[in-house]
């Protein structure tokens, strides 16, 4: 990922990301308005398949788990499954959360987000192919733990449906958090924070700087009173994804795999 490694470090990198945000406009089958883009959004959103698993979640929150404690157990060994893991993660993040289809605009895709979370996912396919992240844990410190806080909090998501916290463990199990890309993005973050400099830089500087924007977005929870709980939800997000961007350009890092 030589190149793609480079061209992260232009300035024009950054002006397509921008420019992207703006030209990527949602598609709708119906009753589109240039005007209402964040009606849009909201609605498709609200409608996705990622919110509407109902019994299946506890599969896939049982899946995340078990993906994580094999991976702290049997770090490198296991490094293989968890980089595809992570890849299909994403992959799948891409079409559950941002494509619905409702009364209103039929079927509605969010266009941005979709080409977002594919590029993420393209990076994690080819840390899969040919990795580079070494998952020894040889960078645990102390200076860390509040990333840990953090990526635990929003993974675990301690809220019910009211917005009240909640922290019984129990409801984890059917909660949606392993199948939503800003709950998990923090976690994957701390996960090679916690392996640095042994890891594709690539792959983490652009799940880092996707996750920043994504959770940027969301800092709009803040404006609306009842959804300010989810604002709080998206912080581990926006702060762990600033974070390791910034690493990422400042940090030595290994080329090539163990």
């Amino acid at each position: 990922m030589k190149k793609l490694e480079k061209i992260t470090t232009k300035w024009w990198f950054f002006v397509l990301l921008f420019v992207g945000q703006c030209v990527l406009m949602p598609i709708v089958s119906r009753n589109f308005d240039p005007r209402n883009v964040p009606g849009i959004i909201r609605t498709t959103l609200a409608n996705a398949p990622q919110v509407h698993l109902g019994n299946l979640n506890i599969i896939f929150q049982s899946l995340s788990l078990v993906m994580f404690v094999l991976l702290f157990v049997f770090k490198n060994k296991f490094r293989t499954v968890f980089n595809a893991y992570v890849a299909v993660s994403y992959l799948a993040f891409a079409f559950i959360q941002n494509m619905a289809v409702t009364e209103q605009y039929g079927f509605s895709v969010i266009t941005v987000n979709v080409v977002m979370f594919l590029f993420v996912a393209y990076t994690w396919f080819r840390e899969t192919l040919k990795p580079e992240n070494s998952y020894d844990f040889c960078n645990l410190r102390w200076k860390y733990a509040w990333m840990i806080v953090m990526a635990l909090f929003a993974y675990w998501c301690p809220f019910n449906n009211a917005g009240q916290l909640d922290f019984n463990p129990l409801p984890f199990l059917t909660r949606n958090t392993a199948t939503a890309f800003c709950l998990t993005t923090p976690a994957f973050l701390t996960i090679l924070t916690l392996n640095l400099p042994k890891v594709n830089i690539v792959t983490y500087r652009i799940t880092a700087i996707i996750g920043f924007l994504i959770g940027i977005y969301n800092l709009s929870n803040f404006l609306n009173p009842s959804t300010v709980w989810v604002g709080f939800l998206h912080l581990p997000l926006v702060t762990i994804s600033l974070y390791c961007a910034i690493l990422s350009y400042k940090g030595s890092f290994r080329q090539g795999g163990e």
